[in-house]
């Protein structure tokens, strides 16, 4: 290896004023381009020479000769500094658009909380507001930590997720109350019966989200079916909510969840609604620090 191992260290300023040096082939004309002395751009290239292990150009009286080895590097670095120009600014154009929008995280396991949520803006907001409202659907796990992470502006999701903000600094609020019900699939020995007491499901497994991933759905689960009189049995634990209403289109097992966001109800899936089930709704969430008149909107809109 001949040349310096702080190669990686010559900045783009050096590689542009080489560039242009073995295109003027003069220092005073590169340094009038750039507002520099010719004494700056000459000490510019004899450092590159140095790093480089290269000799650059043949000094001639007002006139710069690029080597064989100058021209090499001129053809190869000139389309990459136009790359990495060009990639910077498509990258601002980017970061222009996504700043201008105001991006919304969506319960995917659910059409009820999408419908609800879009068509009550459509009502209420602006055309302006909400062409700059950018929608995207997610598992409800995921959206808690991109709220955090400041990906989205605002999060719409189940009331209990709220519990995953305690002590973090995320605000929330409610935007419509419901209640908790049983879910169960055609082969469940009740389907097809009158319930009118949730301890009736006390004999049969429960499907449940994995305590690890959420913690506050067991606690939930679990403190409905003590009030009740008896510990959950559990068929089947998994990570996420497309997973858990997966498993319950096959019959794994008994589920409880928010009546009204899981729209699951169908000919193979019945919806039994019990008193004492505990509340439950569907929430606005926010990261204060990145709260602006926009999203103060989108927030007064989908909660008044």
């Amino acid at each position: 290896m001949k040349y310096s191992n702080n190669v990686l260290n010559i900045s783009l300023q050096q590689i542009q004023i080489f560039l242009k040096c073995v295109h003027l082939k003069n220092y005073s004309r590169v340094a009038a381009e750039y507002n520099f002395t010719p004494s700056m751009v000459s000490k510019t290239i004899s450092s590159m020479e140095s790093t480089l292990g290269l000799q650059l150009f043949i000094r001639k009286y007002h006139t710069l000769i690029p080597t064989p080895a100058a021209k090499e590097l001129a053809s190869d670095w000139t389309p990459l500094l136009e790359m990495i120009l060009q990639s910077l600014e498509k990258a601002h154009t980017i970061q222009e658009g996504y700043a201008s929008n105001i991006r919304i995280g969506l319960l995917d396991t659910t059409r009820t909380a999408a419908s609800y949520t879009v068509s009550k803006l459509e009502e209420k907001a602006s055309r302006d507001l909400l062409e700059k409202i950018v929608w995207e659907r997610r598992d409800m796990h995921e959206l808690t930590g991109m709220i955090e992470d400041n990906y989205f502006d605002l999060i719409i999701t189940w009331l209990q997720e709220s519990s995953y903000f305690d002590n973090k600094n995320i605000f929330w609020k409610e935007i419509f109350h419901s209640n908790n019900a049983v879910f169960i699939h055609k082969s469940h020995p009740l389907f097809y019966e009158e319930i009118h007491s949730f301890s009736a499901f006390k004999q049969y497994p429960f499907l449940t989200l994995s305590p690890a991933v959420y913690p506050h759905y067991y606690h939930l689960l679990e403190n409905v079916c003590k009030a009740h009189g008896f510990t959950p049995l559990i068929s089947t634990s998994v990570s996420n909510t497309n997973s858990v209403h997966y498993n319950l289109t096959l019959g794994k097992g008994q589920l409880l969840a928010d009546g009204l966001i899981c729209d699951w109800e169908s000919s193979d899936i019945r919806k039994v609604e019990l008193e004492g089930l505990g509340d439950s709704g569907l929430i606005v969430a926010w990261n204060p620090d990145n709260k602006n008149p926009l999203t103060d909107k989108i927030i007064q809109l989908l909660t008044n």
